[in-house]
């Protein structure tokens, strides 16, 4: 008689075929409460189409494990605590320059232009990461080198989405030196200049650190939503226009997001 064919030692999670259906569902029934912030278990089974004898078991589970609450006299079911804990474990554990390279990567083989990750640090940006595009020019920039926010691309997709009294105080606290003619230097005019960066969803660098160069950044989102990190492209304004220019800001903001999702951001 032919032996069953043993499990593999190392299954791909990637494949349909070694997907768990109770497991699936248990997933189903945390990310619909996650979507709704409190729901009923009539709610539950219904939305999911699921077994009312299955979805009880299975909120039994998560219950007694801390995933989901049922307290008091709410007949209401919500995410628990333990998710909040292990999620806040994942996140400490994640190392956002690591997660960004191949998105950088990706990013310059799409465009050939350098890209950046920076972080706000103080009242400054700090490069995190740089990947060289493939063109020419090359910039005058490295990891670890420190910007200034209110003339660089990063830097202001780095201001933009800051909570307003995060945002006060940073203004409050850094100088407006101006690089070049373009260079903001009047804060109603970069407080106005920040709410089209939002409007918008990125920012523009058009020649005002340095002469002829353009950068574009878009931000990083944290899973609270704040920003995390930006990321930029950067090259000769001379290439960097017209509708190349708005291909560039789709591309920024697309890679934005990856790295956002990666992070477990919105």
């Amino acid at each position: 008689m032919a032996r069953p064919l043993a499990a593999p030692d190392n299954p791909s999670p990637t494949k349909r075929d070694y997907q768990v259906p109770a497991v699936v569902r248990a997933i189903d029934i945390l990310e619909f409460i996650a979507a709704k912030g409190e729901v009923s278990f009539t709610e539950i089974f219904s939305h999911l189409e699921l077994p009312k004898s299955t979805t009880y078991q299975i909120l039994s589970t998560l219950s007694q494990r801390g995933l989901v609450r049922h307290e008091g006299d709410s007949a209401k079911y919500s995410l628990g605590l333990k998710l909040f804990e292990m999620g806040t474990q994942a996140v400490a554990r994640l190392d956002v320059r690591s997660e960004a390279l191949p998105v950088l990567r990706e990013l310059v083989a799409r465009t050939n232009e350098t890209c950046h990750l920076g972080v706000l640090d103080g009242t400054e940006g700090v490069y995190l990461a740089k990947v060289e595009g493939t063109r020419p020019v090359r910039l005058h920039s490295w990891e670890g080198k420190r910007l200034h926010l209110h003339r660089t691309a990063m830097g202001k997709a780095l201001l933009a989405w800051q909570p307003p009294e995060t945002l006060r105080r940073l203004l409050d606290s850094i100088d407006l030196p101006r690089a070049t003619a373009n260079t903001i230097t009047d804060r109603a005019r970069l407080e106005e200049h920040l709410e089209l960066v939002r409007q918008r969803g990125w920012a523009l660098d058009d020649q005002e650190n340095e002469p002829d160069i353009r950068c574009l950044g878009a931000p990083v989102r944290t899973i609270a939503g704040g920003v995390a990190a930006a990321i930029s492209i950067s090259g000769l304004a001379s290439q960097l226009d017209g509708e190349y220019l708005l291909e560039l800001s789709r591309l920024v903001r697309e890679a934005g997001q990856e790295l956002s999702r990666k992070l477990g951001g919105q």
